[in-house]
């Protein structure tokens, strides 16, 4: 309106209406497809590349430090991080692999599916476990869409999904942050809110790199001379 004021364009009079305009797309969640299949390429590529050429990486880069000690130290902490990262990739596989066996006992013993039919849901849910948020949102509407599919009586239809809900929130919420706040000698609060700080700064990559940077930072802080008290603030 001040522009249109200062170029003239109210000078009948007339009142200045600004519009709106809104596009709702319903094809939104369809175009976002390749957007997101191309993060989740991109974090098996860049996987692939640092396991085949990672450790010329390291070399190359250790040899350019200054003196012996310095290499010393940094090889020390390559090390630590590699074990670290490797015992949370096991730890979240072992939990993964609970609640998929949890999740097909429960569709075994309550709702009476087949033992085959009950371990195939089983094993996609402990593989969707492994994005954080984002697998088990999938999960949630794959199992809405077996309910409906399989049952005729809407409180049972409902029942796949409210297991999987509920089995979830007790992992994701409770289980696995104890856990791996023990396990990795970090604080749950800590995990929560690097997970809740990653996935929104990268998204599903941030998702997925969240614990193991959190895990890096503190091995590399509590090498570091003076730096001690910032990795004891993560524990």
């Amino acid at each position: 309106e001040n522009i249109a004021r200062a170029a003239g364009g109210d000078s009948a009079g007339k009142r200045v209406q600004v519009v709106k305009t809104e596009v709702n797309d319903p094809y939104k969640v369809l175009t976002a497809t390749p957007k997101l299949l191309a993060s989740v390429l991109a974090v098996v590529l860049l996987t692939f590349f640092f396991m085949v050429y990672g450790q010329d990486l390291q070399r190359n880069a250790i040899a350019l430090l200054p003196d012996r000690q310095k290499k010393k130290v940094t090889v020390e902490i390559l090390h630590t991080i590699e074990v670290e990262v490797s015992r949370y990739v096991l730890t979240i596989s072992v939990i993964n692999a609970v609640v998929g066996l949890v999740f097909a006992a429960c569709l075994f013993f309550f709702l009476d599916l087949p033992l085959d039919e009950a371990l195939l849901w089983g094993t996609m849910a402990a593989l969707l476990n492994f994005a954080p948020y984002v697998g088990p949102l999938i999960g949630m509407i794959v199992m809405l869409l077996m309910g409906f599919a399989s049952y005729d009586e809407p409180l049972q239809s409902l029942l796949p999904a409210a297991i999987y809900l509920g089995l979830h929130t007790l992992e994701g919420q409770i289980i696995t942050p104890i856990v791996l706040g023990k396990r990795m000698a970090l604080s749950p609060l800590i995990l929560i809110l690097s997970l809740m700080v990653f996935g929104w700064m990268w998204g599903i990559i941030g998702l997925l790199l969240a614990v193991p940077l959190l895990v890096c930072v503190k091995i590399v802080l509590s090498r570091l001379e003076g730096m001690d008290g910032w990795a004891h603030l993560l524990e």
